[in-house]
């Protein structure tokens, strides 16, 4: 089986260079990884350069400021250069300046969406936009970044099933960490119901190192799904951990 992360961070202004995210998902047994631009950065020269040094083995995500006036030319600017598959696009983007997503559809990357408040504030103008682009991919990132309470998933994490019906819309296994300790129990529910809903071409893996923690964190991590310790159905953990992200980032480039 094929591993596939779609969902990593590196950098030399903040997170790890390259050399330290090639060491950590070759220990790993990981071949290839989306590298997605962490907030806050809008250079995307270094991420560019490793993508387009190494296109068999990474696949760049960009960001633009969405505040700047100029956003949708340094989008246009970034992916002329033919070094991004992706935009990674926060939600607050996608209400301020929804431009941004319709021309990322035209330009055809995939877009990565980050709803640090869960699905619900944007869910009205994302299925619009969904509507009016249903040839878009759309990488829901972090399950929709629900919320745990105790030992239970707030309501509102359900939101992201909503989504469901768009044949062109991900979930995306990954940042689970930031919502409770391993083995995630509490959001187990929730992955089975977001499985059962779209299905199991339409899920992949992402580890969100080096967010996730240390290199040993990030194979905890990837074993949890590996060893069939996520409520995921064991005939779908090769497509989620490799052949979906693997088709979805790189067979279509």
């Amino acid at each position: 089986m094929e591993l596939v992360d779609a969902y990593a961070h590196c950098g030399l202004s903040k997170y790890e260079p390259i050399e330290r995210v090639r060491a950590t998902m070759a220990a790993a047994g990981v071949s290839r990884a989306v590298l997605v631009q962490h907030l806050g950065e809008f250079d995307n020269s270094y991420i560019g350069s490793v993508a387009a040094g190494d296109p068999e083995h990474f696949a760049g995500v960009l960001l633009v400021d969405h505040q700047n006036a100029q956003a949708a030319d340094a989008l246009s600017h970034w992916a002329a250069s033919g070094q991004f598959r992706g935009l990674r696009l926060p939600a607050d983007a996608l209400l301020d300046r929804p431009v941004l997503f319709s021309l990322a559809s035209d330009l055809g990357l995939v877009i990565v969406l980050f709803t640090p408040l869960g699905i619900r504030p944007i869910l009205a103008p994302l299925v619009q936009q969904l509507e009016s682009a249903p040839l878009t991919r759309v990488v829901v990132s972090h399950l929709g970044n629900p919320r745990v309470h105790g030992a239970q998933v707030d309501e509102a994490a359900a939101d992201v099933l909503e989504l469901a019906r768009f044949a062109n819309v991900y979930v995306q296994l990954s940042g689970m960490k930031m919502s409770c300790p391993p083995p995630h129990a509490p959001l187990h529910p929730l992955i089975e119901r977001v499985v059962a809903a779209f299905g199991a071409s339409r899920i992949v893996w992402g580890s969100n190192y080096p967010v996730v923690g240390s290199h040993d964190d990030y194979v905890a991590d990837l074993r949890l799904l590996l060893e069939g310790r996520l409520p995921v159905p064991r005939e779908a953990i090769p497509q989620i951990a490799g052949e979906n992200p693997r088709r979805l980032w790189f067979d279509s480039a």
